[in-house]
């Protein structure tokens, strides 16, 4: 093989600068790969380097899955990771940073190093990289967090993605900085100690500014390591992000080079004011980096959204409809925020800044945006307050353990021409993008459609409340139609107009009879209709079916009785639905552990709940639903199988339930219902129950005999129109515990009551264009496998209190016949005459009746402790499960850098012991 030689006595010539010293060049790839090589493979060949990656996985393995706050929100991501990550590569990363400078110094290896043909640039450059890689395969090896969500759930990759993106880019700036530290000392400890204190500043920055509020506080949150990785958790990665991280990189490092070059300059007459000149420059530097971070922040603010949902950027549906907006009907859009809030929004404030900005720049023109920062008592305010209504809301926060409250402005005004749409306040949980959007598209209209209040005992639209003596105020159902419909109150006693788009009709079964006739009137003559049907509305049972109306002053009131309910057996006829007003459902299926304590008839609907038609994927109403609450529901049939009109189940609950009698599940009480009877039971009928329905097609044909001469009537008069019907079977569905939890996002918990009960107004009036933008959110990713396993479990425990019951049954009726037999036998006596008999049978009946009760009470007790016993053993089980998924979680991840540590500390053990004499002494 050839070799390319130079002569003997000749080398290669150097570059030369005009002074006729070599030239270095500033930048040598091969030195940069010199020194990573030798670093990178100077800590893999060392088995101490294992057990830190080792401890790495196992604390960040036990920090992500072992806390109980993993299994109570149920959810398939590293949420509980992400919030301690920062703090432990505070730990982690001077772990790896501490020797790269101070083993050279201590070693002197560090004079050989410099004497090299090699910038400061090339050597800074390769110990960088090698911390780097060392940081990576620790990441790599941590990767096994995902193999367990994907055992446990189906997480989103792309939030995963961006998750460890954050990670690594955390990890890389923490690096430059603990170098530094590096650079001080040559002794490893104090290196360690050091670098834990410099990596702390960019993490704990933020609370640094807590003292000092205002502006200055909330630019040093910024700033700090957490908050900026914040997005990235969230499956956004933000430009502005990347700019930090990268941007304050370059910082440490070449921090890094000018105390490198000390050796250069330090001691000597050249060196006097050098080091003042040094840290001016690195000062400028990081100024020119701030009002860089700020410019890119404010003026670019571009970010790519890898979650699977696109949660993050505007939908299609949102820019189709913004391009729709008529080019002579412009919408001004006048924000007025508070240009400092509370942490726990500043979320929802940059969303809400950031869409807006996002749309108007896809309008073509059609949208002009007005953003105000408005200052509480300001001119701003002023304005804001008079000409929208829009006012400062108190909000409460917990900052640091301390309680706090501040009022701030989250408002919007939208007008066209005579049009005006007003959002006075964005809560944490409202959907800001279907907010925004629904708002102008209904202010770029000439024209809104109608949607009717029918009234009923429910008082949706508010009125006198019999149980408080007071006006209640009306349902929020109501202000949400309000913000897309013309929506106005409808009175039942009188035939009902048919030009509204929509009738909602809450609780039907509390109308008298004609006003049940004036609705089936409606519906039959086409009449979109919304009906909410609940045997038991928790909110108020007063109103349930099976309960007599009251007077107007309550029970107590006087004069002429209230006219009493009347029937609704033709309107469901016409509609072809069965709903049984005494039956309740309940369910076993859970998938939120903190809510565990929950009764079963609080019914969760969800794709996790085993059944495949939960949600009606061919129906837009209920198509892009994830989960929904029914407490207490009733349930809905078909009347005639395949009949007319349509009969489409639009909710339906698993089969792992049953139904309760009314009169088994609540208590009766003079003023009514008293509450909820606690020894209820629940038997499992292994059948799944449709909750709502959609019904459509002609009215089902009357069961009634007709005379001939009303069929000749009825024949001449107009044919009736389809019959256009979405029934609920639970009227709670939108009560204002749904909305609070909506607006405030309690527990994390993000309900669709709301959202299907909007998706059915919007099919029903004929416009879906809404529907698609409202169901747009997080996936709700469930941990199916614990799920799975502890479902098994509940069905145990149901059929375990099927036999009890059954057990308890027995016993009562066998008391009860050995109670009769002892009757009968007195009875059977012929020595005694009538009046001896009826003294014998009231002794013996005021006995056995106390030992009866005494028996019942007895074989209620053993019951309910097996009951008990079974649910103790349910929830044992659950832990077990939980305990298991820990341990296999915490401690399996970490032994793949554990075992390949041992190979490297045995291969080292082997070259060590190569070539002893066997005989030598010990």
């Amino acid at each position: 093989m050839a070799t390319l030689q130079t002569e003997p006595g000749k080398q290669p010539a150097p570059d030369v600068d005009r002074s006729g010293r070599a030239a270095i060049h500033p930048f040598r790839p091969h030195v940069v790969g010199a020194v990573f090589k030798r670093n990178l493979q100077s800590y893999f060949s060392n088995p101490a380097g294992y057990v830190f990656i080792t401890l790495f996985v196992l604390i960040s393995s036990a920090v992500a899955f072992w806390r109980d706050e993993f299994f109570t929100n149920n959810l398939a991501n590293l949420d509980q990771l992400n919030r301690y990550m920062p703090y432990l590569l505070l730990f982690f990363i001077p772990a790896i940073t501490m020797s790269l400078w101070a083993d050279e110094r201590r070693q002197g290896t560090d004079e050989l190093l410099f004497t090299l043909p090699a910038h400061d640039l090339d050597v800074v450059l390769g110990k960088y990289l090698a911390a780097l890689g060392i940081y990576t395969v620790a990441l790599l090896f941590s990767m096994s967090h995902l193999l367990v969500l994907w055992y446990l759930g189906r997480p989103d990759m792309g939030v995963m993605f961006s998750t460890y993106l954050g990670y690594w880019l955390m990890g890389a700036l923490l690096i430059a900085v603990g170098m530094v530290a590096s650079l001080l000392s040559s002794n490893v400890t104090v290196a360690f100690i050091l670098g834990a204190l410099f990596c702390a500043v960019p993490i704990f920055i933020g609370y640094l500014g807590s003292p000092t509020g205002g502006d200055l506080r909330r630019q040093l949150e910024g700033w700090s390591v957490p908050q900026q990785f914040s997005p990235f958790g969230e499956g956004v990665i933000p430009l502005s992000g990347l700019f930090y991280f990268v941007s304050l990189t370059a910082a440490m490092l070449y921090l890094n080079m000018l105390l490198l070059g000390r050796r250069h300059w330090t001691g000597g007459e050249a060196g006097r004011g050098r080091a003042g000149h040094a840290a001016i420059r690195f000062l400028c530097l990081l100024l020119a980096l701030f009002s860089a971070n700020v410019l890119v922040g404010r003026l670019i603010g571009g970010r790519v959204d890898a979650s699977s949902e696109g949660l993050n950027t505007l939908s299609p549906e949102t820019i189709e409809l913004i391009r729709k907006i008529p080019a002579d009907r412009p919408v001004l859009i006048q924000a007025f925020y508070s240009p400092e809030v509370p942490r726990d929004y500043v979320e929802t404030k940059n969303d809400l800044l950031r869409y807006l900005n996002e749309i108007q720049a896809r309008s073509g023109g059609r949208i002009q945006l007005n953003l105000i920062p408005t200052e509480t008592f300001s001119t701003a305010a002023r304005d804001a307050e008079k000409q929208f209504g829009i006012e400062p809301k108190r909000v409460f926060s917990a900052d640091q353990a301390k309680q706090s409250s501040s009022e701030i402005f989250l408002g919007v005004a939208f007008t066209s021409g005579l049009e005006e749409v007003v959002i006075p306040f964005f809560d944490r949980g409202l959907p800001v993008e279907y907010e925004l959007t629904r708002s102008i598209q209904v202010a770029s209209r000439s024209a809104r459609k109608k949607v009717g209040i029918l009234s009923t005992d429910a008082k949706l639209m508010g009125g006198f409340d019999q149980r408080s003596f007071g006006q209640s105020p009306e349902w929020s159902i109501v202000t949400e139609l309000k913000k897309q419909y013309e929506v106005s109150s409808v009175s039942p006693d009188a035939p009902i107009a048919t030009d509204l788009g929509v009738l909602l009709v809450a609780q039907p079964s509390s109308l008298t009879q004609p006003q049940i006739d004036n609705l089936t009137a409606f519906v039959k003559a086409g009449g979109a209709t919304l009906l909410l049907m609940d045997p038991f509305p928790v909110d108020n049972p007063q109103i349930a079916p099976e309960v007599p109306r009251q007077p107007a002053g309550g029970p107590f009131g006087g004069g002429q009785p209230p006219e009493p309910k009347g029937d609704l057996k033709e309107l469901l006829e016409l509609i072809n639905v069965e709903w049984p007003t005494t039956e309740i459902v309940w369910n076993s299926y859970n998938p939120h552990p903190q809510l565990a304590d929950m009764p079963p008839e609080v019914v969760f609907i969800g794709k996790g709940s085993g059944a495949k038609d939960a949600f009606n994927p061919d129906q837009a109403a209920s198509a892009g639903l994830q989960e929904i609450v029914a407490l207490f529901p009733g349930l809905l049939r078909s009347r005639n199988g395949g009949g007319s009109p349509e009969f489409t189940p639009l909710l339906r609950t698993s089969p792992k339930g049953g139904v309760v009698e009314w009169s088994e599940a609540v208590q009766q009480g003079f003023m009514g219902v008293s509450g909820i009877n606690p020894r209820r039971r629940h038997f499992a009928t292994n059948t799944a129950y449709t909750l709502a329905a959609r019904v459509k097609g002609d009215a089902a044909p009357s069961k009634k005999a007709e005379p001939a001469e009303k069929k000749d009537e009825a024949a001449k008069e107009a044919k009736p129109g389809t019959i256009n019907v979405i029934a609920i079977a639970d009227l709670d569905m939108v009560s204002e515990q749904f909305f609070e939890i909506r607006r405030r996002k309690i527990e994390n918990l993000d309900f669709d009551n709301v959202t299907f009960v909007l998706n059915c107004v919007d099919v029903l009036a004929g416009d879906e264009s809404f529907i698609a933008l409202r169901g747009k959110r997080p996936e709700h990713r469930t941990l199916t496998t614990i799920e799975a396993q502890t479902s098994n479990f509940l069905e145990d425990l149901n059929a375990q209190t099927k036999v009890a019951e059954d057990a308890a049954k027995t016993e009562l009726e066998g008391a009860q016949k050995a109670f009769d037999k002892q009757v009968e036998q007195v009875k059977a006596r012929t020595d005694l005459d009538e009046r001896t008999k009826e003294i014998m049978l009231a002794n013996l009946q005021d006995v056995a009746q106390r030992r009866l009760d005494v028996e019942k009470q007895k074989i209620e007790d053993e019951k309910l402790n097996k009951i008990r016993e079974g649910r103790a053993e349910s929830e044992r089980k659950t832990r077990a499960i939980e305990n298991r998924v820990r341990y296999l979680a915490a401690f399996v991840p970490p032994l793949p850098p554990m075992i390949l540590g041992l190979l490297v500390l045995l291969g080292r053990l082997r070259r060590e012991n190569l070539g002893a004499s066997p005989k030598r002494m010990a």
